[in-house]
């Protein structure tokens, strides 16, 4: 019954195996197909929004199209991207210590005031919470910080919305959008919101995209599964053997 016992467990280490295999395959396909079709989403999203036009029927438009004019950055991006990230609440504090309806952290905010000088003159010594929360103020440095970004990847606005959110470094590290879930999914709220904005759908690669990426998770949750139970069956059937000879 023992070696009965063993040749069975030996039969399941090989269909593990090959299971594992398998598996492997199906995450480099799913993250093939899933990129591919992603980044056809944002070749045609890049097309079309970097041309300036004017917001309407949403919070603060006026000052959105006023400073969208200033940096020559399109308004209709910087509203997406205000959605994205507080919801138009103007008070809104992140756990990383960003602030306001652009979720600016403070030491972006020194950089870009020093530059474009939105806040000089408007009070003695450091700007405060205050600026930080006045909507004026943080549209104006958040839409400049948008513009910069676009000119440093040279038109490409994905790659500024990911260095918006992520840092121009991580990009500029990975030659694109860096593979974290969090910068990936908020690239893909803002495409979403702005084409709600155009009253258009999102391209039909959209689909098959979101379907690769949940193949993609899923296989890697089955990887792990996979590695679990052969490291369970190496424990077995070292004991059964009380050595590698197994193998």
């Amino acid at each position: 019954m023992r070696r009965i016992g063993k040749r069975r467990l030996l039969v399941v280490w090989y269909i593990l195996l090959v299971l594992l295999a398998v598996d492997v395959t199906v995450i480099a396909i799913a993250r093939y197909l899933a990129a591919g079709y992603r980044q056809a989403v944002w070749d045609e999203f890049n097309s079309s929004a970097g041309k300036w036009r004017e917001v309407e029927k949403v919070p603060y438009a006026d000052i959105i199209n006023r400073y969208g004019k200033l940096s020559q950055f399109n308004p209709q991006i910087t509203a997406a991207v205000i959605q994205a990230e507080s919801s138009f609440q103007p008070r809104v504090v992140s756990r990383a210590g960003a602030y306001g309806l652009m979720q600016i952290i403070p030491d972006t905010w020194k950089h870009v005031n020093s530059r474009v000088n939105i806040c000089n003159g408007r009070h003695a010594g450091e700007c405060t919470t205050e600026c930080y929360f006045n909507p004026e103020l943080n549209v104006g440095i958040g839409t400049a910080y948008l513009s910069e970004m676009l000119q440093r990847f040279k038109g490409n606005m994905v790659f500024a919305l990911a260095a918006y959110n992520a840092g121009p470094g991580a990009v500029e590290r990975y030659g694109g959008v860096p593979p974290y879930r969090e910068t990936q999914e908020y690239v893909e709220r803002i495409v979403g919101y702005w084409y709600q904005s155009q009253n258009k759908l999102v391209p039909v690669y959209d689909i098959p995209a979101r379907r690769w990426e949940e193949v993609y998770q899923a296989a890697w949750w089955g990887l792990g599964m996979l590695v679990t139970c052969l490291a369970m069956l190496v424990r077995q059937m070292n004991r059964l053997h009380r050595s590698w000879r197994w193998r």
